[in-house]
């Protein structure tokens, strides 16, 4: 009996070490975090070189700021409490150029680099035409920080953006300047747009706005200035003054070209109002007086003073000037979200699909804006944001002032 009962005894303990090994080894399967929920990669896609470098500088080094705060466990606007974050770094700077042609190519080498979840950017709306379908091939969730082209959100599928889109900058801007400078049905405007799908989309929005309204617009294009071409204003500088315009509406993505022109037509006599749209926002390049900017972000006063002291510190007093980058901060923010919460609901593990899936539900109650954030706005296919433009008037020193909203 006791030799039996030993039996049973050995047997049963060889059971209990079979079941525990295997629950262990079911339990480990189960919570095992795959490489990418431990340390994922986000991309940057923009001008790094010609003409616009500095826009593509800033939103790289903004949203590098962004992972260093993130990866550091510091308290981020809008980032909830109790979130576990997954360790991020930059993937790949692209220089996409604003072109569409060096976008495609970037995004073959983003989509190549199996670490990539998500993209910051591209920056400009011609570049997330070439390289978005890329992108959308790949089910990688691209976030862009300044693209404002309204037909991008029904043009591709997993695109986003932090930014309002062209209807509403125009709609913001002309209402303004159209007020501000006393326009009335029957005066004229003259619209030069680049020739990119950027100016092309802002101008055709503002022009419906001055239409309208009742004024009467004519309509240029010249082409932006690159690396190896140099924009020509001079046709069209005399052309304002010819036709008696009381506005110049100019879109470009060049801040020089807009300083180039508005020189032009003081030169050439003329005495009317000038516009440019957000891709001249640039207080180096770009400060003639008494000339106005429409913007998709608010004035840097606007942003989280220690945010905006720590990129201060590391990027140079100048930078810290232009509000043009500190969006890209709130794209990673938001890819940063989207990846750890999509790591959390799938036990460990993500993927570029995933991403995107949860990506679309990311909802920020702040951010360093200053503003809340959600793909919610219906009026850009629900993924742009609600809010944010703001229009500049440049000072007699070259400073930007804050005139829409009033402060």
């Amino acid at each position: 009996m006791v030799k039996r009962l030993g039996a049973v005894g050995a047997v049963a303990a060889v059971v209990a070490a079979v079941v525990a090994l295997t629950l262990g080894s079911t339990a480990s399967a189960t919570t095992a975090v795959s490489p990418l929920c431990k340390r994922a990669a986000l991309g940057y896609a923009g001008p790094l070189s010609g003409p616009a470098s500095f826009l593509g500088d800033d939103q790289s080094h903004w949203m590098q700021l962004f992972m260093s705060k993130w990866n550091g466990g510091k308290a981020i606007p809008g980032v909830p409490k109790g979130l576990k974050r997954v360790r991020l770094f930059l993937g790949l700077n692209g220089d996409s150029m604003l072109q569409a042609g060096p976008a495609a190519t970037v995004a073959r080498s983003l989509v190549a680099n199996k670490s990539i979840l998500g993209l910051v950017g591209f920056a400009g709306s011609n570049e997330n035409l070439g390289g978005g379908p890329v992108l959308d091939a790949a089910r990688m969730p691209y976030v862009s920080g300044s693209a404002t082209a309204d037909n991008l959100t029904k043009a591709l599928k997993y695109f986003y953006r932090v930014v309002p889109n062209n209807s509403q900058q125009a709609n913001a801007g002309v209402t303004y300047v159209v007020k501000e400078l006393g326009l009335k049905s029957g005066n004229k405007v003259l619209i030069v747009d680049d020739g990119e799908a950027y100016g092309i989309g802002i101008a055709d929005a503002a022009q419906k706005q001055f239409a309208a309204k009742g004024i009467s617009v004519d309509r240029e294009q010249v082409a932006e200035s690159t690396s190896s071409s140099t924009a020509d204003f001079h046709t069209v500088a005399q052309k304002a003054v010819t036709i008696g315009a009381k506005l110049v509406y100019a879109p470009t993505q060049t801040a020089s070209d807009s300083e180039t022109f508005a020189q032009l037509l003081k030169s050439d006599g003329y005495k009317g109002g000038f516009m440019a749209t957000d891709g001249s926002v640039d207080p180096s390049h770009f400060t003639f007086p008494g000339a106005y900017i429409s913007f998709f972000g608010p004035d840097v006063t606007a942003i989280t003073p220690a945010f905006l002291n720590a990129f201060k510190a590391k990027y140079g007093a100048t930078a810290a000037t232009d509000p043009f980058g500190a969006p890209s901060f709130v794209a990673a923010e938001m890819l940063g979200v989207a990846i750890s919460q999509s790591c959390t609901a799938g036990h460990g593990k993500t993927g570029r699909a995933a991403v995107a899936k949860t990506l679309a539900k990311v909802k920020l109650p702040t951010t360093i804006l200053g503003y809340p954030l959600a793909f919610n706005n219906a009026g850009d296919v629900e993924r742009g944001p609600a809010q944010g433009v703001t229009v500049f008037k440049i000072q007699p020193d070259g400073t930007y002032k804050q005139v829409y909203p009033a402060g």
